[in-house]
Protein backbone atom coordinates (compact mmCIF):
# COMPACT_ATOMS: atom_id res chain seq x y z
CA UNK A 1 0.00 0.00 0.00
CA UNK A 2 1.25 3.28 -0.70
CA UNK A 3 0.47 6.98 1.35
CA UNK A 4 1.51 10.56 -1.05
CA UNK A 5 1.70 13.09 0.24
CA UNK A 6 2.34 15.94 -2.76
CA UNK A 7 0.77 19.10 -4.62
CA UNK A 8 -1.14 19.21 -7.75
CA UNK A 9 -1.41 22.26 -10.18
CA UNK A 10 -4.65 23.63 -11.06
CA UNK A 11 -4.46 26.75 -12.98
CA UNK A 12 -1.30 27.38 -10.78
CA UNK A 13 -3.03 27.22 -7.89
CA UNK A 14 -0.86 23.99 -5.57
CA UNK A 15 -3.29 21.92 -3.72
CA UNK A 16 -2.10 19.46 -0.88
CA UNK A 17 -3.52 16.49 -1.45
CA UNK A 18 -3.37 13.20 0.16
CA UNK A 19 -3.53 9.99 -2.24
CA UNK A 20 -4.39 6.12 -0.20
CA UNK A 21 -3.20 3.65 -2.96
CA UNK A 22 -4.06 -0.13 -1.98
CA UNK A 23 -1.67 -2.96 -3.02
CA UNK A 24 -3.42 -3.88 -5.88
CA UNK A 25 -2.08 -1.87 -9.08
CA UNK A 26 -6.10 -1.73 -9.84
CA UNK A 27 -8.46 -0.44 -7.05
CA UNK A 28 -11.78 -2.34 -7.13
CA UNK A 29 -13.41 1.68 -6.59
CA UNK A 30 -12.28 5.41 -6.70
CA UNK A 31 -13.46 7.87 -3.68
CA UNK A 32 -12.66 11.62 -3.54
CA UNK A 33 -13.60 13.24 -0.39
CA UNK A 34 -15.08 16.79 -0.16
CA UNK A 35 -14.01 18.20 3.36
CA UNK A 36 -16.09 20.58 5.19
CA UNK A 37 -15.93 24.39 5.47
CA UNK A 38 -13.96 25.99 8.10
CA UNK A 39 -13.89 24.77 12.05
CA UNK A 40 -15.88 22.12 10.73
CA UNK A 41 -13.17 20.41 8.67
CA UNK A 42 -10.63 20.34 11.53
CA UNK A 43 -13.49 18.55 14.02
CA UNK A 44 -13.51 15.95 10.54
CA UNK A 45 -10.23 15.35 9.98
CA UNK A 46 -9.47 12.42 12.21
CA UNK A 47 -12.31 11.02 11.32
CA UNK A 48 -11.64 11.46 7.19
CA UNK A 49 -8.55 10.07 7.93
CA UNK A 50 -9.02 6.48 9.41
CA UNK A 51 -11.07 6.08 6.83
CA UNK A 52 -8.85 6.57 4.26
CA UNK A 53 -7.02 4.16 5.82
CA UNK A 54 -9.72 1.88 6.07
CA UNK A 55 -11.26 1.74 2.75
CA UNK A 56 -7.13 1.36 1.43
CA UNK A 57 -7.04 -2.12 2.86
CA UNK A 58 -10.10 -3.07 1.43
CA UNK A 59 -8.86 -2.25 -2.57
CA UNK A 60 -10.32 1.35 -2.55
CA UNK A 61 -8.61 3.87 -3.51
CA UNK A 62 -9.09 7.62 -1.56
CA UNK A 63 -7.53 11.55 -2.44
CA UNK A 64 -8.21 14.00 0.21
CA UNK A 65 -7.21 17.30 -0.48
CA UNK A 66 -7.31 21.08 0.69
CA UNK A 67 -8.89 23.40 -1.35
CA UNK A 68 -6.91 26.57 -2.88
CA UNK A 69 -6.77 28.96 0.20
CA UNK A 70 -7.33 26.24 3.22
CA UNK A 71 -4.83 23.83 5.03
CA UNK A 72 -1.70 23.62 3.43
CA UNK A 73 -2.83 24.72 -0.14
CA UNK A 74 -1.76 28.02 -2.16
CA UNK A 75 -3.60 30.88 -1.45
CA UNK A 76 -5.38 32.43 1.30
CA UNK A 77 -8.97 31.91 2.09
CA UNK A 78 -9.59 35.90 1.83
CA UNK A 79 -8.77 35.80 -2.47
CA UNK A 80 -10.63 32.09 -2.65
CA UNK A 81 -13.11 31.33 -4.88
CA UNK A 82 -16.28 28.94 -4.49
CA UNK A 83 -16.10 28.66 -8.47
CA UNK A 84 -12.42 27.76 -7.98
CA UNK A 85 -13.14 25.23 -5.77
CA UNK A 86 -15.56 23.48 -8.31
CA UNK A 87 -12.45 23.03 -10.75
CA UNK A 88 -10.04 21.83 -8.05
CA UNK A 89 -12.45 19.17 -7.30
CA UNK A 90 -13.03 18.39 -11.05
CA UNK A 91 -9.13 18.32 -11.53
CA UNK A 92 -9.07 15.65 -8.27
CA UNK A 93 -11.16 13.31 -9.77
CA UNK A 94 -9.22 13.55 -13.06
CA UNK A 95 -5.83 12.70 -11.36
CA UNK A 96 -7.74 10.20 -9.16
CA UNK A 97 -8.91 8.04 -11.74
CA UNK A 98 -5.49 8.51 -13.44
CA UNK A 99 -3.21 7.35 -10.90
CA UNK A 100 -6.09 4.60 -9.37
CA UNK A 101 -7.11 3.09 -12.89
CA UNK A 102 -10.15 2.50 -10.28
CA UNK A 103 -13.40 0.61 -11.99
CA UNK A 104 -15.42 2.58 -10.11
CA UNK A 105 -15.86 6.37 -9.28
CA UNK A 106 -17.67 7.81 -6.05
CA UNK A 107 -17.18 11.24 -4.44
CA UNK A 108 -17.93 11.74 -0.39
CA UNK A 109 -19.05 15.17 0.40
CA UNK A 110 -19.61 16.77 4.27
CA UNK A 111 -21.44 19.70 5.09
CA UNK A 112 -20.65 22.42 3.03
CA UNK A 113 -18.71 19.70 0.42
CA UNK A 114 -21.53 17.90 -0.27
CA UNK A 115 -22.61 20.76 -2.53
CA UNK A 116 -19.63 20.51 -4.29
CA UNK A 117 -19.77 16.78 -4.62
CA UNK A 118 -23.10 16.89 -5.69
CA UNK A 119 -22.30 19.76 -8.17
CA UNK A 120 -19.32 17.85 -9.69
CA UNK A 121 -21.52 14.38 -9.98
CA UNK A 122 -24.50 16.33 -11.61
CA UNK A 123 -21.87 17.12 -14.84
CA UNK A 124 -19.85 13.99 -14.20
CA UNK A 125 -20.10 10.46 -14.08
CA UNK A 126 -19.78 8.65 -10.99
CA UNK A 127 -21.15 5.63 -9.92
CA UNK A 128 -21.60 6.61 -6.06
CA UNK A 129 -22.09 9.54 -4.58
CA UNK A 130 -22.13 9.92 -0.18
CA UNK A 131 -23.81 13.04 1.19
CA UNK A 132 -22.61 13.40 4.91
CA UNK A 133 -25.03 15.68 6.84
CA UNK A 134 -25.17 17.96 3.73
CA UNK A 135 -26.02 21.33 4.03
CA UNK A 136 -28.98 21.81 1.47
CA UNK A 137 -27.79 25.75 0.34
CA UNK A 138 -25.03 28.20 -0.13
CA UNK A 139 -27.48 30.51 1.26
CA UNK A 140 -28.39 28.08 4.01
CA UNK A 141 -24.04 27.77 5.03
CA UNK A 142 -24.02 31.93 5.19
CA UNK A 143 -26.64 32.41 7.47
CA UNK A 144 -24.77 29.76 9.27
CA UNK A 145 -21.93 31.19 9.51
CA UNK A 146 -22.88 34.89 10.11
CA UNK A 147 -25.25 33.51 13.14
CA UNK A 148 -22.16 31.43 15.02
CA UNK A 149 -20.22 34.76 14.25
CA UNK A 150 -23.20 36.89 15.84
CA UNK A 151 -23.13 34.10 19.48
CA UNK A 152 -19.19 34.34 19.75
CA UNK A 153 -19.47 38.28 19.60
CA UNK A 154 -22.21 38.07 22.19
CA UNK A 155 -20.63 35.76 24.74
CA UNK A 156 -16.84 37.58 23.97
CA UNK A 157 -18.31 40.87 24.67
CA UNK A 158 -16.90 42.08 21.23
CA UNK A 159 -18.25 45.04 19.38
CA UNK A 160 -21.62 43.93 17.01
CA UNK A 161 -20.30 43.58 12.94
CA UNK A 162 -21.93 44.64 10.12
CA UNK A 163 -24.18 42.64 8.78
CA UNK A 164 -22.31 40.11 6.07
CA UNK A 165 -24.37 41.28 2.89
CA UNK A 166 -23.43 44.95 3.78
CA UNK A 167 -19.93 44.47 4.10
CA UNK A 168 -20.05 41.97 0.72
CA UNK A 169 -22.07 45.08 -0.97
CA UNK A 170 -19.38 47.68 -0.20
CA UNK A 171 -16.76 44.82 -1.28
CA UNK A 172 -15.34 44.32 1.87
CA UNK A 173 -14.53 40.53 3.02
CA UNK A 174 -16.80 39.42 5.97
CA UNK A 175 -14.57 37.22 8.78
CA UNK A 176 -15.62 33.86 10.19
CA UNK A 177 -13.78 32.24 12.88
CA UNK A 178 -10.60 33.21 10.77
CA UNK A 179 -11.84 32.31 7.31
CA UNK A 180 -12.18 35.49 5.43
CA UNK A 181 -15.24 35.20 2.69
CA UNK A 182 -14.71 37.89 -0.10
CA UNK A 183 -17.75 39.25 -2.19
CA UNK A 184 -17.20 37.17 -5.19
CA UNK A 185 -17.02 33.62 -3.17
CA UNK A 186 -20.07 34.78 -1.51
CA UNK A 187 -21.98 35.79 -4.57
CA UNK A 188 -20.75 31.75 -5.90
CA UNK A 189 -21.74 29.89 -3.37
CA UNK A 190 -25.57 31.65 -2.59
CA UNK A 191 -25.97 30.02 -6.16
CA UNK A 192 -25.46 26.72 -4.56
CA UNK A 193 -28.45 24.58 -4.35
CA UNK A 194 -28.15 20.42 -3.27
CA UNK A 195 -31.83 19.86 -4.55
CA UNK A 196 -31.12 21.25 -8.03
CA UNK A 197 -27.53 18.98 -8.28
CA UNK A 198 -29.47 15.88 -7.12
CA UNK A 199 -32.47 16.16 -10.10
CA UNK A 200 -29.50 16.54 -12.34
CA UNK A 201 -27.82 13.23 -11.49
CA UNK A 202 -26.93 10.46 -14.07
CA UNK A 203 -29.99 7.95 -12.85
CA UNK A 204 -27.33 5.31 -12.69
CA UNK A 205 -25.75 7.41 -9.41
CA UNK A 206 -26.62 5.91 -6.40
CA UNK A 207 -26.50 7.90 -3.78
CA UNK A 208 -26.62 7.91 0.14
CA UNK A 209 -27.90 10.65 2.00
CA UNK A 210 -26.60 10.61 5.42
CA UNK A 211 -28.24 12.45 8.85
CA UNK A 212 -26.48 12.69 12.13
CA UNK A 213 -28.91 13.38 15.22
CA UNK A 214 -30.71 12.34 17.98
CA UNK A 215 -33.64 12.62 16.52
CA UNK A 216 -35.22 9.51 14.38
CA UNK A 217 -36.81 11.49 11.81
CA UNK A 218 -35.67 13.52 8.90
CA UNK A 219 -36.22 17.93 9.03
CA UNK A 220 -38.95 18.69 6.47
CA UNK A 221 -36.34 20.52 4.26
CA UNK A 222 -34.92 17.62 3.62
CA UNK A 223 -37.42 15.44 1.96
CA UNK A 224 -37.26 17.10 -1.58
CA UNK A 225 -33.70 15.69 -1.67
CA UNK A 226 -34.87 12.52 -0.27
CA UNK A 227 -37.18 12.11 -2.72
CA UNK A 228 -35.13 12.68 -5.44
CA UNK A 229 -33.29 9.64 -5.17
CA UNK A 230 -36.34 7.55 -5.71
CA UNK A 231 -35.13 7.04 -9.53
CA UNK A 232 -31.46 6.50 -8.65
CA UNK A 233 -31.53 2.36 -7.59
CA UNK A 234 -29.53 1.38 -4.75
CA UNK A 235 -29.45 4.76 -3.51
CA UNK A 236 -30.60 5.37 0.83
CA UNK A 237 -31.45 8.15 3.19
CA UNK A 238 -30.49 6.77 6.56
CA UNK A 239 -30.33 8.70 9.95
CA UNK A 240 -27.35 7.77 12.50
CA UNK A 241 -27.86 8.40 16.06
CA UNK A 242 -24.89 10.71 16.94
CA UNK A 243 -22.92 13.29 18.16
CA UNK A 244 -22.58 16.12 15.30
CA UNK A 245 -18.77 15.09 13.99
CA UNK A 246 -18.41 18.38 12.63
CA UNK A 247 -19.33 20.57 15.55
CA UNK A 248 -16.85 18.83 18.36
CA UNK A 249 -14.17 21.51 19.73
CA UNK A 250 -11.41 18.54 19.88
CA UNK A 251 -11.21 15.78 16.89
CA UNK A 252 -13.71 13.04 16.92
CA UNK A 253 -14.52 10.24 14.84
CA UNK A 254 -17.30 7.91 14.83
CA UNK A 255 -17.86 4.44 13.73
CA UNK A 256 -21.45 4.62 13.49
CA UNK A 257 -21.17 7.36 11.02
CA UNK A 258 -18.27 5.41 9.45
CA UNK A 259 -20.21 2.25 9.01
CA UNK A 260 -22.79 2.82 6.49
CA UNK A 261 -20.80 4.62 4.49
CA UNK A 262 -18.32 0.95 3.99
CA UNK A 263 -21.23 -0.33 3.48
CA UNK A 264 -22.41 1.16 0.60
CA UNK A 265 -19.20 1.85 -0.81
CA UNK A 266 -19.04 -1.75 -0.63
CA UNK A 267 -22.64 -2.66 -2.25
CA UNK A 268 -23.28 -3.59 -5.82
Amino acid sequence: MQEQRAYLDVKGRKLYFALYLPAQKKADCALLMAEPFGEEKRSCSRMLHRLAKKLQQENIAVLKFDFSGTGDSAGTAAIAEWRHWQEELDKALEFLQQQSQAKQLALLGLRAGALLAAELASRKNVDKLLLGEPILSGSELLVELEKRQKIKEAISGSPVSDPAEDSWRKGENVDFAGFEINPDFAAQLNQAELLAYLQKLNPATAVLLLRVSAVNKFPSAWLPCIEALERHPGSQALIVKDKPFWGQLEYYESDAVLQPMLEFLHGS
